[in-house]
């Protein structure tokens, strides 16, 4: 939790996370749930100026290339160059490795195996993450153990999981955001990792992208009680632009219903684009990161992005972007902000409608608005 930037504190922790018929994952804002529903339950207090926000941050993990410098103190000073950057009332990552001390890879001799040590969930929770998403292509290097380690990881630290489970019903579970503005209903899908990572009726995994899957998650989010669906999506290329599938996948996702798009997947921050009124931030690029990173090889810029739905009662959603620096071979592992002028250039090619402020900027989005 981080208390310098949200007034909430944590209430109830039921470890349970179904909801009959949709097994639907629930966080509860000052707001009474059906009595079917076991759910980490939030309270948010009084919202400053009558606004509320959720905000997603990108690739996360505290491992690989840092682990040497991670005595049990070191995790914190991991996150704390962007934990005050951390303001929304209900934050999501992409954990991008297991948490857990298991060691039998599912796939030996795979390229890019990656693990944090369970540490790594308590300092993500203190620096103010309330939920991961393991909908991506490594929640599973570590096999089924490390898939169920990490979920215990991250109840114990309080936060959320989604997006990965024993089987396809349990990977698809939406997760559910109840404020008193609305229901979010928040959708964990991807590509298709390989077979051994891809969930299905008897297999562990993650949810892959079809157009049946894609309706699904947004029909089950509906029918959990969701006002607004979002996906959480992991695509892309590492270190590429904006590839013509994940323009195919987006407009999936728009006919299906959704009503935002949020991506991770690539490392490097992408454009935020629009289809009719949905935003698609095709790329957060990283967070907090334990690799080197291959940025200048690919001609890239190693930053990232932080962007918040910001709920208003009498104006229209804000579409809220921060800058990071996530380069670890100039920040020395310690992922920091954007500095003004960085940003500006950063954000101005992100969206040149964006008004930039800083190293932050905002923007008016039809998207999310209060349901009649």
């Amino acid at each position: 939790m981080h208390p310098k930037t949200r007034d909430r504190f944590l209430a109830v922790l039921a470890l349970a996370v179904s909801l009959a018929g949709t097994g639907a994952i629930a966080a509860n804002y000052g707001s009474k749930q059906a009595p079917e529903v076991q759910s980490i339950d939030l309270w948010a207090g009084d919202l400053p100026e009558n606004r509320w926000s959720v905000q997603f941050v990108g690739d996360t993990m505290l491992g690989n290339g840092e682990t040497p410098m991670l005595d049990p103190l070191g995790f914190d000073a991991a996150m704390a160059g962007v934990a005050p950057l951390i303001d929304g009332n209900f934050v999501i990552a992409n954990a991008e490795a297991p948490i857990t001390t298991h060691n039998d890879p599912l796939i030996p001799g795979k390229a890019f195996v990656y693990k944090a040590e369970p540490q790594a969930a308590w300092a993500m929770s203190k620096a103010g993450i309330d939920a991961i998403n393991l909908g991506n292509n490594h929640s599973l290097d570590m096999g089924v153990t490390g898939l169920e380690d990490t979920i215990q990881a991250a109840n114990n630290a309080v936060m959320a999981t989604f997006g990965a489970g024993h089987n396809l019903s349990e990977a698809e579970r939406p997760l559910l955001l109840h404020t008193d503005r609305g229901t979010i209903g928040v959708v964990s899908i991807g590509e298709n990792f390989g077979k051994v990572s891809k969930a299905s009726d008897i297999n562990p995994g993650t949810v892959v992208f079809s157009p049946e899957t894609v309706q699904r998650g947004y029909d089950l989010a509906r029918e959990a009680g969701a006002d607004w669906v979002v996906g959480f999506v992991h695509w892309g290329d590492n270190y590429t632009e904006t590839l013509p599938q994940q323009r195919y996948w987006a407009q999936v996702l728009v006919d299906a219903g959704y009503d935002a798009i949020v991506g991770s997947g690539s490392h490097v921050a992408e454009k935020i684009e629009f289809i009719g009124h949905v935003p698609v931030v095709f790329g957060l690029g990283n967070f907090v990161f334990g690799t080197p990173g291959r940025y200048a090889s690919f001609g890239k810029q190693g930053v990232g992005l932080m962007v918040s739905f910001e709920l208003n009662e009498n104006a229209p959603t804000q579409l809220v972007v921060k800058c990071i620096v996530t380069d670890n071979q100039l920040t020395g592992f310690l992922t920091q902000p954007c500095s003004a002028p960085q940003a500006l250039g950063v954000l101005s090619g992100v969206n040149p409608a964006l008004q930039i402020q800083g190293n932050v900027a905002r923007m008016p989005c039809r998207c999310l608005e209060p349901p009649k």
